[in-house]
């Protein structure tokens, strides 16, 4: 059996969300749960590594105009190969 110690908010409101949205079924809520972290969870972790690479970039001094001009040509020419 799994336990949790959630702070008392957090917890209210997760007994709340039970009740009124999954009919006091806290399996068919964590079901629930895991699905939408299948679902989305990469999308957060994808979040999270762009904002590191631009962090990085402007640590770096940025990227130039010409260079993403450059990048954007380099990109079309291997599309249309």
């Amino acid at each position: 059996m799994l336990a949790l110690e959630l702070p008392k908010e957090i917890e209210q409101h997760f007994q709340e969300l039970v009740q009124t949205q999954y009919h006091g079924d806290v399996q068919e809520a964590m079901v629930s749960l895991l699905r939408l972290h299948d679902r989305y969870g990469w999308k957060k972790q994808f979040r999270d590594d762009v904002e590191s690479v631009r962090a990085e970039v402007r640590q770096h001094g940025g990227i130039s105009e010409e260079a993403i001009d450059e990048a954007i040509a380099t990109y079309r020419r291997r599309q249309h190969i």
